[in-house]
């Protein structure tokens, strides 16, 4: 499905003939960025640019929630999103612009600017946004009227169209005396020589009142020449919009728009009820009422039954008198045939069975238009439909920012009424939750805005999630219809048949959304009651998938009966546990459409979840496990992970299972050693180990096998983390005869490398390639995606090991592309990491703080503290060599406190040689060597760390002779004093290691 962007005027996106307006709000603007760049754009420069007031770890968590987001929209999938950069496949028409104006064809690139370049999308609380954009903006404005001037010196234009593109131009900048210029010769050319002198009028004062300066002799002597004229007449005001009628305002121009066509004469506005259509239709009523000679007329339509009695009420609104026998819609057909009118009909749903008499009333009379609002789609074959949806609603991270969105604004607002005092910054995080609850429905934010009076923010949207007893009016301020968001829902509800009815309860079991085939399975729905809850506004499609507003939801959950309340969310669950298991093998290899499937469903699957650990079965618990490990894994989802897996560990109804329990509990000591805390998954490893060993009944059950082999496989990991290297390999070696006697492939694949990793820090080089190897040819011939990338990456370490930088290049390259691919979280860091390393010892500087930078970034996204801890020790070993001492030991001091606070030994080794490289930096070059050679004796760290060390101290000659022995300063008290004396430039524990002993 091809997406394009339009970025000129308020900013849309294009799909299928469909123009979706995009919400002022963080995640459009990380779109338009993303369009507007045209490639890849690294996460790290986003974040920066969209967070600039957040350090650079929360903004990075902010962007990749937005990113989740925008995935879920109908456009997602045009984002190509991996771990350290982000590109949107999307034509826009600036692309266009510029391709135009390059090619030369001027009128092709002024027809594209429909208006100033993301028009509404100003942020002045965020500076680097708003300096990108002005940047922006100056750029395409001066080449947009490079062009204009260009096309009108050329006299492509007649002079209508010549006038509106002078007046446009000098709207743009009110003192650009070429724009005037071209404005005022074609106003002379067509004989509005009155208009011509009055448009230098004003431009004379404001030359005067601004600049302190007169015009140009040239546009002096123009005037001169234009001969006598009287002045112009002032130009009509606009009709002002209803009072307090907040945001709507792309709405509002996109509805003119379609009106001003010659081939659309009714739009239809569509959408709930409460959504604000009549409001909106009003306001576009004053907007247009000038250009219909004021020829207009609002009709409300809630209390009729006939064709005939809108006639006669369209009648009286225009002063028409009916009368005699003819029909009031014929003679109203009489009345409007020669005239442009615009009627604005409300609340139509009730007539949509005489719906086909509007397209006889139009046809009658060629130039009326017509603006329908209603809740049911009219059906007729020249109706224009425009859905409504909610006001745009701020994301949990602009809370600081509310003012930016219209839902937000209502809000306030409405509340304010009630509530003058109301202060919103120190209630902005619930205001949030208030509007994202009420998917920015404008009706609902006034009902419980009306409750500030008596509840603070934090207690109303508490109640909201309770239940929908909030969302009713005590006072007269609304219309009986509009009383309480259950009264708006019952009139709906009222409207479907029984059939209808029934499949919408259903479907509020659904979380965010779902596909066709879901709701065919777990509502029993058909297709023609699909499209016609659809039509009825009660569904709405969102790309590929089907979504209720969640008022919707939760108003319709009410009318599901308990029996079938348990039935259907039976039917839920069941659906979605076999999904989990049939993405299982997928998901493990990291198959990226399976990852993808699992994230728009992530809701869905959640649900299944907590119902599998309720009420359901817990036959499916193992594989559903299995498959959301791999997810959680992958996608560096850790903590959420972590959630899911100790909420089923302390589930009642798997406590009382001693295999499952021991399995889960071996997956959650899994996501502790991913999160670097080795005590805890030890404790869980050896426990989970112990019960599915120790019980009888358990042990001849596969649940505990996988236990077994899970705990083994952590406690190993934990053993070669923190430096028990000898542990490591026995329990390498003995995982390895397990899986090898079970013939599990993929496990003996992985197994066999975290063997390598072991003799690699042993310093068995030759050992650990040949298990390498032997790795990656198991992972190859079983396709496993994800341990392919792994190996490769773990290859490319080793080859670096043994001083073989440029032999490391291609299975790190190779690595990084899967990583990319398949948006690999955690791998991707690693091989960022390695690549880094390489580049450096390679003397590539600039490739080398690329990689760090990206392998930091996403190292932080995915809460991964053990390389992060790494990264930034190698960093201050980048910038050493690039002459930064002071960014050097600033990165250094975070590095080195975070390995020691995890404990783990094999992240010293970067953090030591960034220390003694920036010793020989300063000048001290024989207590650097000194200091090599006593952290290259230190039995705690791998031996291929050691000896990278000891390869280093060779190249600087050695230790020096006569070296004074070594303080006698233990490696804790030296690595706590190089963390805290870093902003003195270490200068007294430089001081004391250089005194003699």
């Amino acid at each position: 499905m091809a997406t394009r962007m339009l970025l000129f005027g308020p900013p849309s996106v294009v799909q299928d003939g469909v123009t979706t307006a995009l919400p002022r709000e963080r995640g459009s603007q990380l779109l338009v960025l993303l369009a507007h760049r045209r490639g890849w754009v690294a996460r790290h420069e986003l974040a920066a640019l969209l967070w600039p007031e957040h350090e650079s770890r929360l903004a990075l968590t902010n962007l990749r929630k937005a990113l989740f987001r925008l995935q879920e929209r109908p456009w997602g999938a045009a984002l190509e999103v991996l771990p350290g950069t982000v590109k949107l496949d999307a034509d826009t028409d600036v692309a266009a612009f510029d391709a135009a104006l390059q090619a030369g064809h001027l009128a092709d690139a002024l027809a594209l600017r429909r208006g100033e370049w993301l028009h509404g999308f100003d942020d002045d609380a965020n500076e680097p946004w708003t300096a990108w954009l002005r940047f922006e903006r100056d750029r395409l404005r001066a080449a947009w009227r490079a062009a204009a001037l260009d096309y009108l010196a050329e006299g492509g234009t007649d002079t209508a169209e010549g006038i509106d593109l002078a007046s446009r131009l000098l709207q743009a900048d009110p003192l650009d005396e070429a724009a005037l210029r071209a404005l005022m010769e074609r106003l002379a050319h067509s004989g509005q020589t009155a208009r011509a002198r009055q448009a230098y009028r004003d431009f004379t004062a404001r030359m005067t009142e601004e600049l302190g300066l007169a015009p140009g002799a040239q546009l002096q002597a123009l005037h001169d020449d234009l001969g006598s004229a009287g002045v112009a007449p002032a130009a009509p005001q606009p009709a002002p919009g209803l009072a307090g009628f907040i945001g709507r305002t792309g709405e509002r121009r996109r509805i003119a728009e379609l009106l001003a066509r010659d081939d659309v004469r009714l739009v239809c506005l569509t959408g709930p009820g409460g959504m604000g259509k009549t409001r909106l239709a009003r306001c576009v009523l004053h907007d247009l009422a000038a250009a219909h000679g004021n020829d207009a007329a609002f009709v409300p339509l809630e209390d009729l039954l006939s064709m005939q009695d809108v006639a006669t009420h369209i009648a009286r609104e225009l002063g028409l008198v009916l009368q005699g026998r003819v029909s009031p819609l014929d003679q109203l057909s009489a009345a409007l045939r020669e005239r442009a009118t615009l009627l604005v009909l409300d609340n139509f749903e009730q007539l949509v069975d005489e719906a086909q008499q509007l397209d006889a009333l139009l046809a009658a009379c060629p130039r009326i238009k017509l603006l329908v609002t209603s809740r049911v789609r009219l059906g007729l074959a020249g109706e224009q439909l425009y859905p409504l949806e909610g006001l745009p609603c701020p994301e949990p991270e602009d809370a600081d920012r509310l003012e930016a969105f219209d839902a937000a604004r209502l809000f306030i607002a409405a509340a304010r009424r009630v509530e003058p005092a109301l202060v919103p910054a120190i209630e902005a995080a619930a205001i949030v939750d208030i509007c994202r609850q009420l998917d920015g429905l404008p009706l609902a934010l006034e009902l419980a805005a009306a409750w500030t009076r008596v509840l603070p923010c934090a207690a109303i949207a508490a109640e909201l999630r309770a239940g929908t007893e909030l969302l009713r009016a005590d006072d007269a301020t609304h219309p009986p219809r509009h009383a309480s968001m259950e009264v708006v829902f019952e009139q709906s509800w009222q409207r479907l048949v029984r059939a209808e009815r029934d499949t919408l309860a259903r479907l509020s079991v659904f979380r965010g959304g779902f596909h066709v085939e879901a709701a065919r399975a777990v509502a029993a729905a058909a297709l023609p009651v699909l499209s016609a809850l659809a039509d009825k506004s009660l569904l709405r499609k969102d790309g590929l998938r089907l979504a209720l507003h969640p008022l919707v939801q939760q108003l319709a959950a009410h009318k599901l009966g308990e029996t079938q309340h348990r039935a259907t969310r039976a039917a839920h669950a069941a659906y979605f546990q076999h999904r989990l298991i049939q993405c299982r093998a997928a998901a493990d290899t990291g198959e990226r459409t399976a990852l993808r499937a699992i994230d728009v469903d992530l809701e869905n699957f959640r649900l299944a979840w907590q119902w599998a650990l309720d009420a359901g079965p817990t036959e499916t618990l193992p594989g559903c496990a299995a498959a959301l490990l791999s997810y959680f894994d992958l996608r560096g989802l850790i903590e959420d992970g972590l959630r899911w897996m100790r909420e089923a560990v302390d589930a009642p109804r798997v406590r009382d299972d001693v295999a499952l329990h021991a399995l889960l509990e071996s997956r959650v000591s899994h996501l502790c050693y991913r999160l670097d805390r080795y005590t805890e998954a030890e404790s869980l490893a050896t426990h989970a180990l112990e019960r599915a060993t120790r019980d009888e009944h358990a042990k001849l059950d596969d649940r505990a096998s996988a236990a077994r082999t899970q705990a083994l496989i952590v406690l190993a990991a934990c053993a070669l983390r923190v430096g028990r290297l000898g542990e490591a390999q026995r329990r390498y070696e003995q995982l390895l005869a397990r899986v090898r006697n079970e013939g599990r492939p993929q496990p003996i694949a992985g197994t066999l490398d975290n063997l390598a990793l072991v003799h690699k820090r042993l310093g068995h080089y030759d050992e650990a390639l040949r298990l390498s190897l032997e790795s990656l040819e198991q992972h190859r011939r079983i396709g496993h995606g994800a341990g392919i990338a792994l190996c490769l990456n773990n290859l490319g370490a080793l080859y670096m090991s043994r001083d073989e930088p440029a032999a490391a290049q291609g299975p790190l390259r190779e690595a990084l592309a899967l990583c990319e691919r398949d948006g690999l979280g955690i791998t991707f860091s690693l091989v960022q990491a390695n690549l880094s390393q390489a580049a450096m010892q390679l003397g590539d500087l600039g490739a080398a703080r690329r990689h760090a930078q990206r392998g930091s970034e996403g190292a932080q996204a995915n809460g991964n503290r053990g390389v992060w801890a790494w990264m930034q020790s190698h960093s201050a070993r980048v910038s050493v060599r690039e002459g930064d001492l002071a960014q050097a030991r600033a990165a250094l001091a975070e590095g080195l406190s975070t390995a020691v606070a995890l404990g783990a030994p094999s992240l010293l080794a970067p953090g030591l040689l960034a220390f003694a490289e920036l010793l020989d930096a300063q000048g001290h070059h024989a207590l650097a060597r000194r200091c090599l050679a006593f952290f290259s004796e230190l039995s705690d760290l791998p031996q291929s760390d050691r000896d990278e060390m000891r390869a280093l101290l060779a190249r600087w000659g050695g230790l020096p002779r006569g070296a004074t022995a070594w303080p006698g300063m233990a490696l804790p008290e030296l690595l706590q004093r190089i963390v805290n004396e870093a902003p003195q430039l270490h200068a007294p524990l430089i001081a004391l290691l250089e005194t003699p002993r």
